[in-house]
């Protein structure tokens, strides 16, 4: 259940996150309809249901994971000796300035798919469009640091104001309002990623929406999409690396249910995929994988839409937010296999080189040490906002599909609200994953459940950053005064002490004071990988999954 449940739920906000194809892409393609040669390398995993190919709002992780491997931007997250480094990629060399407000990055030769060389404008004209208010990217979020990008955003100045600029095909230079301890690391998310305006333009609402629609400049380009069914990957002929891709292909397939997954796996029709508790002897025991461990900063979350009027009262929401038992789903639905969690941040992150957790302590529990009457602080925050506590009360919960055992979990958590507070929770089901991520976008929901988001760079803001006022990951409309004075004084300080003391300051209004969501568990990425597969990584700055730029099949 626990990899059904990603599968279907999950989103990146990255945090970050995530050409359009002429002919010429088919060029490159190995044929996938051909009969497969017998010296031909393909890798089989999961992962074959993107809602779209445009870096700039490709957030989901089935989207991410085709981005980031037909797509390139300046520097590419890699793991090397278990650690994970940002190597040159699409740039050979940087520098910042003396004061960290300029970084100026140097091209390397190389090419889109289509031919065409790709050059500082392409990444110029990226940024320009990320900050394009019809393009409503979550990438705004991790570059307000850029000049002139607050304006934008309050609509003072326009998107070509953006401070990127390209003072000739070769060179990028970025010019910051204030120094960035993790500014290159930024820089490695999917939607730093160049795109070309002609392709673009061209393609208007449905750039991204097919193979076509797009050009590529990474290792792989898309050779075959059915959606809802699999991507084909084919190595990319025109990419300035193409010696270290040892991979003809990459099969990436939708894949429905965890059985289905471990039978394909043991058949030998999955090359890897996420491991668990549940499955981990019966794998285990054919001696035909490696289970390999891969820490991977990323969490589980419940949002309120704090718009709802049922849910408008912040001790509403701690109300719910306490009476789930995170330690049962935890060991129900994805077989203890996880940490519960009792704060935002996830154990992996670190300030500057400062572990915040270790900081911040754990708000939840400390919250649920104080109130320990849930019923009577539920009834309080709905008399305070004018609601009768007598009344018979509904709340609708969001569920990323209607599957069997998304259903089971959802089930799960009603039972347990329902037994701790008077309130009936009325389960809504979408149809998949793109319906799912458009409701949130759409703010069509009360709540949601489960829905998860892993980090594209190292430090607290890129998990709190999310809920600023009017921030596009914000799916729930969250706004609090406070919290958005704390994290900008926070992104406008170097002093690692100062930035963490504020940024744990914060946590705890949005998830005691004032919650904007309710953590469920820490996550972690496990996996099975059959023996005869070498290299295939997974860093741990990037959304969720694996890199198969070095990988080998024997």
């Amino acid at each position: 259940m626990k990899k059904r449940l990603i599968a279907v739920l999950m989103a990146v906000a990255m945090v970050g996150t995530l050409a359009v194809g002429c002919g010429s892409n088919k060029d490159n393609s190995t044929g996938s309809n051909d009969a497969k040669s017998a010296d031909e390398k393909v890798l089989h995993l999961e992962g074959g249901n993107p809602e779209t190919l445009d870096s700039l709002t490709g957030t989901g992780g089935d989207s991410v994971g085709v981005i980031r491997e037909v797509m390139e931007g300046l520097g590419r997250f890699v793991k090397k000796d278990g650690q994970d480094v940002l190597e040159p990629a699409g740039a050979e060399s940087w520098e910042p300035s003396d004061d960290g407000l300029t970084w100026t990055f140097h091209l390397r030769d190389h090419k889109w798919s289509d031919g065409e060389d790709v050059t500082a404008e392409d990444y110029v004209y990226a940024f320009q469009r990320m900050f394009d208010p019809d393009t409503a990217s979550s990438g705004v979020e991790f570059f307000l640091s850029l000049e002139n990008a607050q304006e934008i955003v309050d609509g003072t100045k326009k998107p070509e104001d953006i401070g990127v600029s390209a003072p000739d095909d070769k060179t990028v230079v970025f010019k910051l309002t204030k120094p960035v301890p993790y500014f290159e690391m930024i820089l490695g998310s999917p939607v730093a990623f160049p795109q070309r305006k002609d392709i673009v333009e061209k393609y208007g609402d449905k750039y991204g929406a097919d193979k076509d629609s797009v050009v590529y400049n990474g290792p792989f380009i898309v050779d075959e999409w059915i959606p809802g069914s699999k991507v084909i990957l084919a190595k990319n002929d025109t990419y300035w690396d193409k010696d270290s891709v040892k991979l003809d292909k990459v099969e990436l397939l939708y894949i429905d249910d965890d059985t289905s997954a471990m039978t394909m796996l043991k058949n030998g029709e999955l090359d890897a995929h996420t491991a668990n508790a549940k499955w981990e002897d019966e794998i285990m025991a054919t001696d035909d994988f490696d289970l390999v461990e891969a820490p991977f900063p990323a969490g589980m979350r419940d949002i309120f839409n704090v718009d709802t009027p049922l849910l408008k009262s912040p001790k509403v929401r701690l109300a719910l937010t306490l009476a789930k038992d995170r330690e049962e789903l935890n060991n129900t639905l994805f077989d203890g296999y996880y940490e519960p969690a009792y704060g935002w941040i996830m154990p992996a992150i670190t300030c500057q080189g400062i572990n915040f957790r270790e900081k911040a302590g754990n708000p939840l529990k400390e919250a649920a040490a104080q109130y320990t009457d849930l019923e009577a602080l539920f009834k309080e925050g709905l008399q305070e906002e004018g609601i009768d506590p007598n009344e018979k009360l509904t709340l609708k919960v969001l569920l990323g599909d209607s599957s069997a055992e998304t259903q089971t979990a959802g089930e799960l958590y009603k039972n347990e609200i329902e037994s701790k507070l008077p309130i009936i929770i009325e389960l809504e089901s979408c149809t998949d994953n793109t319906d799912f991520m458009q409701r949130r976008k759409d703010g069509n929901f009360e709540m949601t459940f489960l829905h998860m988001n892993g980090a594209e760079y190292d430090d607290p803001s890129v998990f709190l950053n999310m809920y600023l006022t009017g921030a596009a990951a914000n799916e729930g409309h969250y706004s609090n005064a406070k919290y958005d004075e704390l994290i900008k004084k926070a992104e406008n300080s170097t002093d690692a002490e100062e930035r963490l003391n504020l940024f744990v300051e914060a946590e705890k209004i949005m998830l005691v004071e004032d919650p904007a969501i309710s953590p469920t568990v820490y996550w972690n990425q496990n996996f099975f990988v059959s023996k005869k597969v070498k290299n295939l990584t997974a860093p741990a700055w990037v959304p969720l999954g694996f890199e198969y730029k070095y990988a080998e099949v024997e």
